[in-house]
């Protein structure tokens, strides 16, 4: 598979395992659903949206966590029209994270689509080329 989808599929879960540790650690504390945590949220997304932009040495790496507050928020706006208690602000962050772990799980499975779906590009090709010839 491509470097380029490689690193795609690993950003995805960097994100939302980045936001399951912002949100599970308040349901511990005993932090509810309040309208504060989409702005703060924001706030930490922004700021690692301008280190991202800044940074030389760790673009790579940057490049797409600001993402994960951002998803904390809508997670957390979420929480707030459900009007959900720490214990179910605590489970949402579970179920990001969840999302997460399983899209690692999935890499094979997605190299593997990859290898058939270009093997089969490539035979049609083939095909096509010695119908033209």
């Amino acid at each position: 598979m491509d470097e380029k989808y490689e690193r795609g599929i690993l950003r995805i879960s960097a994100v939302c395992l980045l936001a399951a540790a912002l949100l599970i650690p308040l349901g511990f504390l005993g932090v509810g659903a309040s309208p504060i945590l989409p702005v703060v949220f924001l706030a930490l997304g922004a700021g690692l949206y301008v280190l991202w932009q800044r940074s030389e040495a760790y673009s790579l790496y940057l490049s797409g966590l600001w993402l994960g507050p951002v998803i904390a928020a809508v997670v957390s706006v979420v929480a707030i029209v459900r009007g959900s208690s720490p214990g179910e602000l605590q489970a949402l962050g579970g179920l990001v994270g969840l999302v997460g772990v399983f899209n690692l799980i999935l890499r094979p499975f997605y190299r593997l689509l990859h290898y058939i779906v270009a093997g089969a590009i490539q035979i049609g090709r083939e095909i096509q080329e010695e119908r033209s010839s």
